[in-house]
């Protein structure tokens, strides 16, 4: 669920890079929501997401953040079991295991501590060891940048976790998990965009790159 989270930092990392050109179909229609999502972080994810870290502490976000890493570990086990990465799968169940008990409830990453580092896997990176293809580049309400692959994943994976914990739950869950991963760096990538000739060909580029750098159909589809 930390697509945005990572997009941003990628973001951070490579502003200074050119944009580069890509398969953007849905271009016009990106382009809107992307604009959208500008008017909604300006007025109202950017003054909640200073309050957020004005009346918190560092060692309360790292709290939070562990809390979520520790709900995501389960979706983690199922992704990697159907990508066929027994180890990561078997990491997680671990991982899970050990901050939902010594962990205070996940509040701690104890897993990390006693060297079971997190190796996140989602069920758009076990489609990608399918060899599912990205398809268009795409731009989610509020979440950013994704593909049909990745969007279609992420939707699939909501309906079934809906159906276990409820729609409420994983609404909240999900919404917490957006939004503790764009608190922290939002000053920064306000500065990027407003420093960018295109703050949407650059996210493009960034995001483009992240996922060819990490799923090998899309690194074979950039090199075509």
């Amino acid at each position: 669920m930390r697509l945005t989270c990572a997009a941003i930092l990628g973001l951070i990392l490579l502003a200074a890079a050119p944009a580069q050109a890509a398969w953007d179909p849905l271009e016009a229609v990106n382009r809107r929501v992307h604009a959208a999502n500008a008017v909604a972080q300006a007025r109202v994810l950017a003054p909640a997401a200073d309050l957020y870290l004005s009346a918190t502490s560092p060692g309360f976000r790292r709290g939070v953040g562990n809390l979520l890493g520790t709900l995501a570990e389960p979706v983690t086990v199922a992704s990697a079991l159907a990508a066929g990465d027994l180890g990561a799968a078997g990491n997680a169940a671990a991982r899970f295991g050990i901050n939902a008990t010594l962990g205070w409830g996940g509040v701690r990453d104890r897993a990390a501590e006693l060297g079971w580092a997190p190796r996140p896997v989602t069920p758009a990176d076990a489609l990608c060891r399918w060899g599912v293809p990205a398809g268009p580049y795409l731009v989610l309400p509020l979440l950013g940048p994704a593909t049909l692959r990745d969007a279609a994943a992420r939707a699939a994976t909501g309906v079934a976790l809906s159906g276990v914990l409820g729609g409420d739950v994983v609404a909240a869950w999900g919404a917490a998990d957006a939004f503790h991963g764009y608190a922290g760096p939002h000053r920064e990538v306000a500065r990027v965009e407003a420093g960018s000739l295109d703050p949407y060909a650059v996210l493009r580029s960034v995001h483009t790159q992240r996922r060819a750098a990490a799923c090998p159909v899309d690194r074979e589809a950039e090199a075509e």
